[in-house]
């Protein structure tokens, strides 16, 4: 026997581990039963949901009901098409009058056309083994066509399915066909993995699907919500789904064996930690279905207990809460029964008798087998006669199921009647109206017009309590109803004492319908809480509504400065008025707080109170201390400690004495910022505070605390990191500012120096409420202007390196151009620039590896390369004076060495300096609010120490740039000199020109355009900026203009070496002018002489030494 019911062990396991690993027949989700979706005309889209998969079916059944509302020529009523395919897998649609049945891209037409207006449940069914496609509609046969063997024998796995729409897959998106729409309301479609005769269609009218369910999880839909109907029938049946699909292999010629095996009934003992209430998720809930019939009319439904112990075999990875419900669900549902209050408890064995012992362990399924209790309730939809149910009950759950995986003796099934009696009538009012409902049956619905849309519906059902038994009303269902009163019909309201709990209930109610409100809207909202309070004793219940009315305003779009300083009136009021036994009473609701603590004043040694832990949205986590902390408290959202002479406000006489706390985690009451919350600060108009923190505030029953001896020390966290310079204020709110509107002010507060980016530690001598302010003026620029600075710096950096390196190859390849001084010049100042502009394109590269001795390598060789820069352009001024402006005849040995030697070594020594005092000047910046504005908000090595970057950067630049102004004024004033004494200098268009390209072609040698930098302020700081981007970040480009491009002996060499044809000049040797101004000559080697040449506009454009280029990151610190 052993041998025989092995193999039907295994199968019974492959079957059940098949059925859980199926992807639509997981846990239900919420059922759609008794609900439909309405497709008219509107952009409404149902499909199922990619985490359910259509397994490759070799039969199968499929079932939908239908609402025609608008006769049309064409419509879909569903389809299914393979991954990837036009072509129709399964479908339904109308044509012409005619139903069509699509199945593996072939049709078959029936003279059907659905008639409008009333409900139609239509049926496919196909096997492979058959060659059958029956269609059904309502119950009777329409079509039973042979299927060709050609066709495929499977449908296709994993497909698409839509509702009341074709569709098609193009490029992975799925598209909707337009012009065949259904127009009406589709319901209860369900398939399931085996092919079903007429009259098991019939039986199955009100069972799930095993395939696909009519259920929550199955569908994947945005817009259109599913909508209740009551007239489906089975509309609200229970979600009873059938057994899923499984594979059997059978051998030809194999007899059928049943499991038949002898009953052992062991003593059991219940195992309470097992007795959880079972859902069909697990043992942890009880399933709450819905009614067999809601319509509110028919017969009335007859209800049983029924208690049963059942033995199961046990499969890993199943659950056998789930699995042992949807079987009871699935065995009554043939009958139109409905499990209610489904409830199971596992048991154990108690093996007394030795020989009962041994014999269990002889049984390979019994060693797996465990014992339970079930107990539930019982509906029967159709009324049958009591004995009848009973009887019918006890034989559909003494059968085997699943092969014998459960297995249930007739004895230990116990049906008993219950009569659960009715729901009486019950008047129910809201703000949605008045409602009386009538008397009705258990687990029935009923539903009722609204009273203010009558369009829309309402809804209450009389359910079985599952505890005694006895029918009761369930909360009613009022959400599609408007409310009946409006926020403004409260001012027609008189608050009492009687009547004041009700009034914040129907504020409530009305703030959940209203959402945002208007200014009238609040105020009067604001009275009429102001108003209960007045003529109210304050409970707590009372106040944890008023302080949630208050947290669903804050958490509002509502303009809420007109009303500021009532809102704090209001919890203030609260905190005052509150009447709890105990020492101290916290109310907590999303972003809002308030901690009251009734004192004793001789054991008063201060308070302390804090938010250890926020998040907006959520309710603050806050702490008491019963003590004062001087020092700041760190980890902290808020702190704000009392010291103990804060005992001398207390009230006098049999007063209590309270001290309440609130935290807003808001900033919508505290929107009023001043110029400026410094107590004798000049007043500037370039000032912008915003608050940077959640406010507190502490205060003490009947008492106006001021000048307190001892400060209250007040710490917050602020909500955007302090950068470097930046001005932080502490300030309270003054309800006397604005005309009684309130704002901020910082009398009789100071900031203590700030030692953590994070936070703000305050000494108040008042109480009040508290905050922290941060001057946000110093970036004033907005993100697009900030990214079109970045694109114009980038972009023209790396144009100027681009032209930097021609003009570096041109004067290193052809030895003719740099012979003389100012080429040579020229050519150091170049590499100096293209270094700096390397580097900088570089930068926020290399700071992303996020190495530090990387990133202070970058800053450092950035800061070379800038100073370098500035340096070479200042010699290059140095030589233009002794050149152009104090002509003389001197030899000064080693010319060129020593301006390399000064051009390069002082930036050296510069750098050097800095990092053998302070490296870490060197570092990463990271905000928006840094000084170069160009690095938005990436990572970027840069000077970080303000004092480092004054000194040896603004202070050089400005002062490199003052000697290159005054020898540009100079040489002009030379050049126009020497045109005034010339007799045969004339002034021509042509000399004009060449004036105006030597000022320009000195402005970018000497980089007079970087110091715009410092007009960068005010009104119009953006637009120098831009000018100032634009001009020095293509600085190089204009350098290979005016000293390549435009100059004659380059352009001849150009010529020379790289033209060909008529293009290509000889060789020449015409350096007659600049021949000398290289080095010594052989025969004099005491003397240099400084040539004493013809100035002209033209030659100091032609000869003079190049400027620097770049935007490098620093001009923006100059800003």
């Amino acid at each position: 026997m052993d041998s025989a019911r092995r193999p039907c062990f295994i199968t019974v396991c492959f079957s059940v581990l098949a059925a859980t690993c199926l992807p639509c027949s997981g846990s239900p989700g919420p059922s759609l039963w008794g609900k439909k979706v309405v497709f008219m005309g509107r952009h409404c889209v149902w499909q199922l949901d990619k985490g359910c998969v259509v397994p490759p079916l070799e039969e199968l059944s499929v079932c939908v009901h239908l609402h025609r509302e608008i006769a049309t020529s064409e419509w879909t009523g569903f389809v299914y098409k393979a991954p990837g395919e036009r072509q129709v897998e399964l479908g339904l649609a109308g044509r012409g009058g005619f139903l069509v049945a699509w199945l593996f891209g072939h049709q078959w037409s029936v003279p059907e056309d659905l008639p409008l207006k009333c409900w139609h449940n239509v049926c496919l069914t196909w096997s492979s083994h058959s060659e059958r496609l029956r269609l059904y509609i309502n119950g009777s046969s329409r079509l039973d066509a042979h299927v060709n063997a050609t066709l495929p024998r499977r449908l296709a796995h994993n497909g698409t399915l839509t509702l009341g729409v074709s569709h098609n897959i193009v490029g992975g998106v799925m598209e909707f066909e337009n012009g065949k729409n259904f127009l009406g309301a589709i319901s209860l479609f369900r398939m399931w993995g085996h092919e079903q005769t007429a009259e098991e269609l019939r039986a199955h009218s009100c069972i799930d699907g095993n395939v696909v369910r009519w259920d929550n999880n199955d569908w994947d839909y945005q817009i259109c919500l599913p909508e209740d109907d009551t007239n489906i029938q089975c509309g609200t049946f229970p979600n009873v789904t059938a057994s899923p699909p499984t594979v059997t292999n059978t051998t030809p010629g194999s007899p059928t064996s049943t499991n038949i095996s002898d009953h052992v009934t062991p003593t059991e003992t219940q195992q309470p930690s097992l007795g959880l209430p079972v859902s069909p998720t697990g043992l942890s809930t009880t399933k709450e279905p819905s009614d067999l019939n809601s319509t509110g009319t028919g017969i009335a439904s007859t209800f049983y207990r029924v208690h049963m112990k059942l033995n199961m075999t046990t499969v890993t990875g199943s659950d056998p809460g789930e699995t042992i419900q949807k079987w009871v669900q699935r065995k009554l549902g043939e009958v139109r029964m409905n499990a209610l209050h489904f409830q199971i408890f596992q048991s154990t064995y108690k093996d007394n008798d030795k020989k009962e012992t041994q014999r269990v362990e002889m049984t390979a399924e019994l060693r797996n087998q465990k014992r339970f209790r079930c107990t539930f309730h019982v509906q029967d939809a159709d009324a049958r006669n009591v004995m009848t149910t009973q009887r019918l009950i006890s034989d559909l759950l003494s059968r085997i199921h699943f092969g014998g995986e459960i297995q249930v003796d007739s004895r230990d099934v116990h049906v008993s009647h219950i009569d659960p009696g009715s729901c009486p009538e019950d008047t129910h009012e809201s703000i949605r109206g008045v409602y009386i409902w009538p008397i009705k049956d258990a687990q029935k619905t009923e539903t009722m017009i609204c009273e203010k849309n009558s369009g829309a519906r309402a809804s209450r059902k009389c359910e079985l309590d599952g505890v005694t038994e006895k029918a009761k009303w369930a909360e009613p269902n009022l959400k599609a109803c408007k409310p009946m009163i409006t926020i403004s019909d409260l001012d027609n309201v008189t608050v009492t004492a009687n009547n004041s709990a009700d009034v914040v209930d129907m504020i409530e109610n009305l703030l959940g319908v209203e959402g945002d409100l208007s200014d009238s809207q609040l105020a009067t909202v604001v009275q009429k809480l102001d108003e209960v309070l007045g003529v109210s004793t304050v409970t707590p219940a009372l106040g944890e509504d008023i302080v949630s009315i208050i947290a669903d305003i804050l958490g509002s779009s509502s303009n809420l400065s007109a009303v500021a300083n009532d809102i704090l009136g209001i919890t203030g009021s609260v905190g005052d008025q509150m009447d709890f036994p105990e020492e101290s009473q916290n109310v907590t609701v999303p972003s809002l707080a308030l901690s009251m603590i009734n004192v004793d004043p001789e054991q008063f040694q201060g308070l302390t109170f804090g938010v250890s832990s926020f998040s907006t949205g959520l309710a603050p986590e806050i702490f008491v201390n019963q003590t004062f902390q001087s020092q700041p408290c760190d980890g902290t959202v808020a702190s704000i400690s009392l010291p103990r002479a804060l005992q001398n406000f207390f009230p006098e006489g049999n007063k209590k004495k309270r001290v309440q706390f609130h935290f807003y985690g808001t900033q919508e009451l505290f929107k009023v910022m001043p110029s400026t919350p410094y107590e004798g600060h000049s007043q500037d108009p370039e000032t912008n505070w915003t608050l940077n923190s959640y406010v507190v505030s502490a205060s003490v029953n009947n008492s106006n605390v001021s000048n307190l001896g001892n400060p209250v020390v007040v710490t917050l966290t602020h909500l955007k990191p302090k950068e470097k310079n930046d001005k932080v204020g502490c300030v309270y709110w003054d309800f006397q500012k604005n005309n009684g509107s309130g704002g901020w002010d910082s009398n009789g507060c100071e900031t203590l120096p700030t030692i953590s980016a994070y936070q703000t530690t305050c000494h108040c001598y008042h109480l009040t409420h508290f905050g922290v302010l941060l001057d946000v003026s110093r970036t004033p620029i907005s993100e697009a202007d900030q990214e079109t600075l970045m694109v114009i710096s980038y972009l023209g950096c790396g144009v100027s390196s681009i032209f930097l390196s021609i003009s570096l190859l041109t004067y290193m390849v052809f030895e003719k151009l740099r012979r003389d001084y100012p080429s040579k010049i020229l050519i150091n100042l170049s590499v100096a620039l293209l270094g700096l502009n390397l580097v900088f394109l570089m930068d926020s590269w290399l700071s992303s590896f996020g190495f530090y001795s990387l990133c202070i390598t970058t800053a450092a060789t950035l800061h070379y390369f800038l100073l370098a820069s500035f340096t070479w352009m200042g010699l290059e001024a140095v030589h233009m004076y002794f050149a152009l402006v104090k002509v003389f005849n001197v030899y000064i040995p080693s010319y060129i060495h020593k301006f390399c030697t000064l051009g390069w070594g002082i930036p050296l020594v510069i750098v050097s300096l800095v990092l053998a005092i302070e490296k870490d000047a060197y570092g990463n910046v990271l905000s928006e609010d840094s000084l170069d504005s160009l690095q938005g908000s990436e990572p970027f090595c840069w000077m970080q120490s303000n004092v480092f970057f004054y000194i040896t950067i603004v202070a050089f630049v400005l002062l490199v740039m003052v000697l290159n102004i005054v020898v540009f004024i100079m040489v002009l004033i030379q050049i126009r000199h020497m045109q005034t004494n010339n007799p045969a200098a004339t002034v021509s268009k042509r000399s004009v020109m060449h004036d105006l390209r030597a000022v320009a072609s000195l402005t970018f040698l000497l980089g007079l355009t970087w110091p715009i930098a410092f007009f960068t302020w005010g009104p119009a700081r953006v637009p120098m900026l831009h000018l100032f981007s634009v001009l020095n970040s293509l600085q190089g480009f204009f350098i290979f203009v005016f000293h390549c491009l435009m100059k004659e002996n380059v352009r001849k060499q150009w010529r020379i070496h790289l033209c060909c044809g008529r293009f290509r000049l000889n060789d020449y040797s015409d350096w007659s002018r600049s021949v000398t101004m290289g080095g010594k000559t052989k025969q004099n080697h005491l003397v240099h002489r400084f040539p004493s040449v013809n100035i002209s506009s033209k030659n100091i454009s032609d000869d003079s030494t190049t400027a620097s280029c770049s935007s490098a990151p620093p001009y923006h610190q100059w800003a």
